[in-house]
């Protein structure tokens, strides 16, 4: 019966094995085909002596890094309040709060560009808002916060949307806390803060850790924001690479495959670094949580 019933699964699946044959075969040729460009010398040359890739490739990881930081300081001001009201208030009322700060998620990311651009561009409802309250005499005072070179309103999009999925991962580890600890630190005279900080952020942290890294990978290979937020140059590698495969000229199409190669390996070590860390720690966390 067991042998049957194992059969049945199988031939289930039978019917789809085709599809997933053909999708498999075009989607790795196509990565195989692009990391086969990075062994060509003369191709390797010379994208290394282009200065558009190498401005790309910095400017790229700038926006990286600074995204990842803001996102880092708020979500973890958002898991701290979530943290202390769900201590004091009813599970209502948390849930309303908890819907608030995980709201931006719901959002794509290039309604969210649209909407950070009509916020703070000079045009936008802050620049109106100054204007209006008589701080700056025109629009064109107000300072150019979209489509310039440091790329803020593009680190001001990921940090508000990214945000939410941290506090959604980590969340799911503080419920799992036990309330009983913070009456036992009570007991000593640690305040909320301080257990907190000593008790369960370190529980939290390799959780939070690797949620960073996988929005850093995010960010890194994302396209929509920077090419509706960014600037002709320097531009981010994945908008460079859609512009260089756009033009529709086939001594570009090489360069777009090495772009596309470097994204691949670095996202695939974010992956590998995610999974090290998941293997290694992650057992801990639960040790921790059964205490």
């Amino acid at each position: 019966m067991n042998g049957m019933k194992k059969w049945q699964k199988v031939k289930d699946h039978l019917g789809i094995l085709p599809s997933i044959i053909l999708i498999s075969i075009l989607f790795w040729s196509g990565i195989l085909k692009s990391f086969q460009q990075i062994f060509n010398y003369d191709m390797l040359k010379k994208i290394i002596n282009n200065d558009e890739l190498l401005s790309s490739l910095i400017y790229t990881t700038k926006l990286s890094l600074y995204s990842i930081i803001l996102v880092a300081i708020i979500s973890i001001i958002g898991i701290y309040i979530l943290y202390l009201l769900s201590t004091e208030i009813e599970i209502k009322k948390l849930n309303i709060i908890k819907i608030f700060l995980l709201s931006p998620m719901y959002i794509p990311y290039l309604l969210g560009g649209y909407m950070i651009s009509t916020l703070i561009s000079q045009s936008g409802i802050i620049s109106t808002l100054c204007y209006k309250l008589g701080w700056i005499s025109s629009m064109k005072e107000f300072p150019i916060l979209v489509n310039e070179s440091h790329g803020y309103s593009i680190i001001l999009t990921y940090g508000w949307k990214a945000s939410p999925f941290i506090i959604l991962m980590v969340y799911s580890t503080i419920i799992k806390i036990n309330n009983e600890w913070l009456d036992v630190a009570k007991v000593y005279g640690v305040n909320r803060y301080h257990f907190f900080k000593e008790v369960v952020f370190p529980i939290i942290f390799p959780i939070y850790l690797c949620s960073l890294f996988v929005v850093f990978a995010h960010i890194f290979a994302s396209f929509e924001v920077p090419y509706l937020l960014g600037i002709t140059y320097p531009r981010t590698l994945s908008v460079l690479a859609y512009e260089k495969y756009s033009r529709n000229s086939i001594a570009n199409r090489e360069e777009v495959m090495i772009i596309n190669s470097i994204i691949i390996l670095l996202t695939a070590s974010v992956a590998l670094i995610i999974y090290k860390l998941n293997k290694s720690i992650g057992e801990k966390v639960e040790l921790e949580l059964e205490k």
